[in-house]
């Protein structure tokens, strides 16, 4: 101990004179300030003391170098400055390419600040001491933005975890956390980067539709949908929240339907499906986006929602606009629902179509009184009165009547004159605006068209979780709360046990009947047949026999005041016993080819999470969207009445896969007429080559092979992109991997020894922009364990010689229904590609070192994969050596 304190204060006194090298002006000594005689409990004890010091003095201070104890000798760690060390700029060899230039800087300037921690005998005790204390630069008088002081603590993280799923903004995020701790020093730039890390965390290595399908799942939403042929790109997609259903399900008879756009970064138009409850509530049934505005498209989408329904309770009034296509597939799902136009977008077009048509102003606003009035009718004789003087008084505007004519009262009178609608029970829905309504809700909540699936469903979701909150609010308050007005006598038998709204509807009718009396005619009971209610005739003979008016007056709709669906079924027993044998005889009689297809359909139904599909490409100028100039807000595209009937609508329709073993292929579809798609496909000659570099009793299962850039970063270029990042995040990967390294030291210290663990910091530590040197390149099996631990995933390593699988050190073990795998191809003896593999296939055996290392939470990782291990060595030939542990060349 003697000697060691010797060499110690001769280390002091070295970096004191080399301090005396430096201006003396700006030379600062702070030995005082961290000199302590404190024994710390812990590691992180010590570390936190440090920094604490450091900032209050306006000094960061960093870990330089830290090194587990091995061999008689103790753990150190040396903590500095962050200026201290020089920049060297790596010099570019010959055969290198010039790299775009840029500005950089440093922030190191050989400041020789040095203090050392070191372990002590007595169980996990540390002490700290001063081996420079000196500064040669002025002291930071602002820590705002200085990366490391505005890393934010582990309380810090989880507020901003909680807010960012309830959508708050960074900003907001910031001022908050600021509020809770004044001395706070991050900037949007630690916000940002925090919350990138728990996305990244989040996604646990799947692809962005395998996030999207496991969250679906996990709440448990029905979720259909549909792919372009021979491609896993997604055409459609189709969800509804189960407490949606149940409202569905409890008030299925009026439905509202429209689309709208720039709601994803995709351009495909959504489809929005909306009820309406009791209480006069929207609540939105299921979304849907749709690849295209055709009638197939619609056809699919309303074949899902007529899934949902009890074939006892399907809707009796659809209202939309005048979609033809959309017309056309409800008439196909819902013959027997009553279609109504939506009068506010009639009237709208009308507008657009017959206004520039009149000079003056006060000749359109006669002419728009007298539709108004016409579309008002009350009966089919009014209706003919009212037209007949409309030709009258406008007969000098031939194009005007020939348009209102031809394009709306001759087909679809019946659809939005109220001669005809009233006569039907549709609760007061006439038009769309519930709609309108919902899409702008939407929008406000989106806040940006260019999200995709996963983040839109993530908004999604927390809109509809407040929207039922609202809703089952409104049941309870018409259970609970009695308004004075409806305390008289004749809401005896009602007043709780129907919703307010219609207890609203029935007090008007309730002061009509005081003028009107039992005269039925002039009643026109308008109400008892468009909204199921009692009419003022009716009341006034309640009234007038002193009888308060019955329940059973009252239609099921207004006496709906929970989610108990309707429905005249008794509950079935359901089995899908007979489907699995029918599979199955299908299995066995199949080639293997279609044998892997269903299984892949198995696997994708038993665990959403492990599909291949993917999202679909990026495209230009889909209908309603009239420019091709790309628009990132969210406000919605004009409707027809909004722009020129005439102009032209580009459908061009661009998909292509991520895959590079799959072609690129490109649909274009033409703007009149039904889409045609073209599909042409080549196979690049490098695609094959990766395939024949791994085993051929392997090459059946693997679906395809991704390929990235060969630059020395490749083995981190793919596992980026592997966990969500893409493939431009290889140095978040290397930045996780090291702070994943450093925060288990003495663990990966036991697993890999001194020597090697400072090794991989070597390797990890490289963010430069331009080709790595081979002594910076990834090696397995080394690496394998810290992705595996930093990402809580399973990885598989695959090559022509080594086949390996790394399981997590220190989680608990996922179910293998929900599995977190990715798969990572070496090639050619000097290349990382990502691997792609088919579900059900074969998994290399467990790297010997997680079964002497993992902790004991991770036990049962192994259990899951035994059978699928066992069929890995049934397929590989025993004779192929696995070698255990190279250095994989880039």
């Amino acid at each position: 101990m003697e000697e060691q304190n010797n060499i110690d204060n001769h280390e002091h006194d070295d970096a004191s004179i080399k301090s005396t090298n430096y201006d003396t002006d700006c030379v600062m000594d702070y030995s005082s300030e961290f000199t302590t005689h404190e024994i710390f409990k812990s590691r992180e004890a010590m570390i936190q003391w440090t920094r604490n010091v450091g900032k209050k003095n306006g000094i960061m201070v960093v870990i330089k170098r830290s090194e587990v104890g091995r061999d008689g000798k103790r753990a150190r760690i040396f903590f500095g400055c962050e200026r201290g060390g020089k920049y060297e700029k790596i010099k570019k060899k010959d055969n290198q390419k010039d790299l775009k230039s840029r500005i950089t800087g440093t922030k190191k300037c050989g400041c020789p600040f040095k203090l050392k921690g070191q372990k002590l005998d007595t169980h996990s005790d540390w002490m700290l001491k001063v081996m420079c204390g000196v500064h040669n630069h002025p002291i930071a008088k602002h820590l705002e933005g200085h990366s490391f002081a505005g890393r934010l603590t582990v309380e810090e993280t989880s507020i901003l975890v909680d807010m960012s799923k309830n959508m708050v903004r960074p900003k907001d995020i910031l001022v908050t956390l600021k509020k809770k701790d004044s001395f706070n020093v991050s900037t949007m730039k630690s916000i940002y980067n925090a919350r990138q890390r728990y996305e990244v965390i989040e996604m646990a290595g799947r692809s962005q539709m395998q996030q999207l399908l496991s969250k679906l799942s996990e709440h448990n939403y029905i979720e259909w949908h549909m792919c372009y042929d021979n491609t896993d790109i997604v055409k459609d997609l189709f969800w509804a929240h189960p407490k949606s259903i149940e409202l569905l399900r409890s008030f299925p008879s009026v439905l509202l339907m429209d689309y709208t756009y720039k709601v994803n970064k995709y351009h495909l138009p959504l489809f929005d499906i909306i009820g309406v409850t009791s209480t006069d509530m929207t609540f939105n049934v299921a979304y849907t986006y749709l690849s295209s505005e055709w009638e197939d498209s619609y056809t699919w989408a309303l074949d899902r929602l007529r899934g949902l329904m009890d074939n006892d309770f399907l809707p009796r009034v659809i209202v939309t606009d005048r979609e033809l296509a959309l017309m056309n597939a409800i008439e196909k799902i819902f013959p027997r629902a009553n279609h109504f136009l939506c009068r506010w977008h009639i009237s709208r077009n009308i507008m657009a179509n017959c206004k520039k048509l009149f000079a003056a102003n006060d000749k359109w606003e006669k002419f728009i009184m007298s539709w108004n009035l016409l579309v008002l009718s009350s009966n089919e004789i009014e209706f003919i009165d009212h037209f007949k003087t409309m030709q009258r008084d406008f007969a000098s505007f031939p194009a005007v009547m020939e348009y209102v004519t031809n394009t709306w009262l001759n087909n679809y009178k019946e659809r939005f004159v109220s001669a005809w609608t009233d006569k039907i029970m549709h609760f007061g829905n006439l038009t769309t605006n519930r709609v309108e309504i919902s899409h702008s809700r939407l929008k406000k909540y989106l806040s940006t068209s260019q999200g995709n699936f996963e983040t839109s469903w993530a908004k999604i979701h927390n809109l509809l979780e407040l929207q039922h909150t609202d809703i089952k609010a409104s049941f309870e308050k018409s259970l609970t709360v009695v308004q004075h007005q409806f305390k008289p006598t004749e809401f005896k038998h009602i007043r709780g046990f129907i919703s307010i709204t219609a207890l609203n509807i029935t007090l008007s009718e309730l002061k009509r009947a005081i003028s009107i009396g039992v005269d039925r005619s002039a009643c026109g009971c308008v109400i008892r047949q468009t909204h199921g209610l009692p009419c003022a005739h009716e009341i006034a003979e309640y009234k007038r026999e002193c009888q308060p008016i019955p329940l059973e007056r009252i239609d099921l709709h207004w006496k709906k005041l929970d989610l108990v669906a309707v429905t005249q079924k008794q509950k079935v027993e359901l089995s899908c016993q007979p489907e699995f044998e029918l599979i199955a005889n299908r299995f066995n009689e199949s080639s293997i080819e279609i044998q892997l297809d269903i299984l892949k359909k198995l696997k994708e139904i038993a665990n959403p999470g492990c599909t291949f599909l993917l999202d679909p490409e990026v495209k230009t100028r889909t209908r309603g969207r009239p420019s091709i100039k790309v628009d990132t807000s969210t406000r919605r595209d004009p409707s027809a009445f909004e722009k020129s009937l005439s102009g032209q609508e580009s459908c061009l329709l661009n998909v292509k896969s991520n895959s590079v073993t799959t072609a690129k292929s490109k649909a274009e579809v033409k703007c009149r007429g039904r889409p045609k798609t073209k599909v042409n496909k080549s196979t690049p000659v490098k695609s094959i080559t990766f395939i024949d570099e791994f085993p051929v009793g392997l090459q059946s299962y693997i679906h395809h092979i991704k390929d990235v850039v060969a630059d020395g970063n490749c083995g981190f270029r793919a596992i980026a992109d592997l966990i969500g990042l893409g493939e431009d995040g290889w140095v978040q990967v290397r930045k996780d991997l090291l702070n994943e390294l450093y925060s288990h030291l003495d663990d990966y210290g036991k697993l890999y020894g001194p020597e090697r663990v400072n090794e991989l910091i070597h390797i990890l530590s490289y963010y430069e922009n331009w080709p790595a040197s081979s002594d910076r390149w990834m090696t397995m099996p080394d690496m394998g364990h810290l992705i595996a631990s930093c990402y809580n995933v399973v990885l598989f390593h695959l090559s022509s010689v080594q086949y390996l699988t790394f399981l997590p050190l220190r989680s608990e073990p996922v179910h293998i229904l929900s599995p977190r795998n990715i798969a990572l191809g070496y090639v050619f003896g000097n290349h990382f590609v990502e691997v792609f593999l088919t579900p059900g296939h074969p998994i290399p055996p467990i790297t010997l070192d997680w079964g002497t290392y993992h902790h004991l939470i991770a036990n049962g990782w192994e259990t899951s994969y035994a059978s699928q291990i066992q069929h890995f060595r049934e397929i590989i030939s025993p004779k192929v050596a696995t070698i255990d542990r190279v250095i994989l060349d880039n």
